[in-house]
């Protein structure tokens, strides 16, 4: 998350935030309007419930990218997909700035080393990939495919 939302949320008198904590279940009406929240501590097991309106949901930064191991991708030090020119394994090589270490592999939004992280971004970025693989695809020998 960025330092200027963080510090925007700690000024908001109205934001609490709860760490460490799992939603275990949301009450409302039929209409889908949000009445109650009910969550777990992780750290004590205790079970709260409050009236709540209005919930946001930050699931962490973490890349789920451990099922890449051994297939060539390189990753950053915090387990990010290192795409374009970054990747070592790319020197020499004509690489679009979405593709990763292994030809024809792009990877796009949070995932990837040095993105926004930010769903605009995200947006952005997978439609430029489209305009890549075409490209890939096109300079492609049928017999590497």
């Amino acid at each position: 998350m960025s330092r200027y939302l963080i510090e925007r949320i700690e000024a908001t008198p109205n934001i609490e935030l709860m760490f460490n904590s799992e939603v275990v279940g949301l009450e409302g009406t039929a209409d889908a309007s949000l009445e109650r929240v009910r969550w777990n501590s992780r750290l004590s097991g205790e079970e709260t419930t409050y009236d709540i309106r209005n919930l946001f949901l930050f699931v962490g930064a973490d890349p789920a990218t451990s099922w890449l191991d051994g297939c060539g991708v390189t990753l950053d030090r915090g387990g990010f997909v290192v795409t374009g020119a970054q990747s070592e394994l790319n020197l020499g090589r004509s690489v679009a700035s979405l593709e990763t270490s292994v030809p024809g592999v792009f990877a796009v939004g949070d995932v990837r080393s040095g993105s926004v992280k930010r769903v605009g971004g995200a947006i952005g970025e997978g439609a430029q990939v489209v305009a890549a693989l075409h490209g890939f695809l096109g300079d492609s020998p049928r017999s590497a495919l």
